[in-house]
């Protein structure tokens, strides 16, 4: 009966330098930079697009669509403008998602405060439809 050797049986003691250089990525050029807001620059601007677009179903002008997406868009050119450094992907895939996410949610929201506010001063302060 041979016996194998186990790498999990005897752990070494590792000290802390030896796991950040192990598990923490090299601050240093990251080539990969471009990915996350290269994805999320075309689905701002479908969500954008979309949301013009039943917004001048329903009569509304640009400008207020210019105030909704001011903070999407923000953020959104923020993780292109961020140093190009492996340290700094989380924050640049974390900016871009969040703009998309703003800028997906901005209308839907304002939406739910427009309805909650008709009916509040159509439901409790007594407003109706007979003339």
């Amino acid at each position: 009966m041979t016996t194998q050797w186990n790498p999990f049986a005897c752990q070494q003691d590792l000290t802390r330098q030896d796991l950040t250089r192990r598990w923490a990525p090299a601050d240093g050029p990251d080539a990969r930079w471009w990915v996350a807001p290269s994805v999320c620059t075309p689905a701002l601007m479908l969500s954008v697009w979309l949301d013009l677009s039943v917004l001048s179903g329903i009569g509304s002008t640009p400008d207020v669509a210019a105030l909704i997406y001011t903070l999407p868009v923000v953020l959104v050119g923020v993780s292109w403008l961020l140093p190009h450094r492996r340290s700094l992907r989380a924050a640049r895939i974390g900016l871009a998602a969040s703009g998309v996410g703003v800028a997906l949610m901005a209308s839907k929201v304002l939406a739910m405060g427009l309805m909650f506010l008709f009916l509040f001063v159509a439901l409790l302060c007594g407003w109706n439809y007979e003339g």
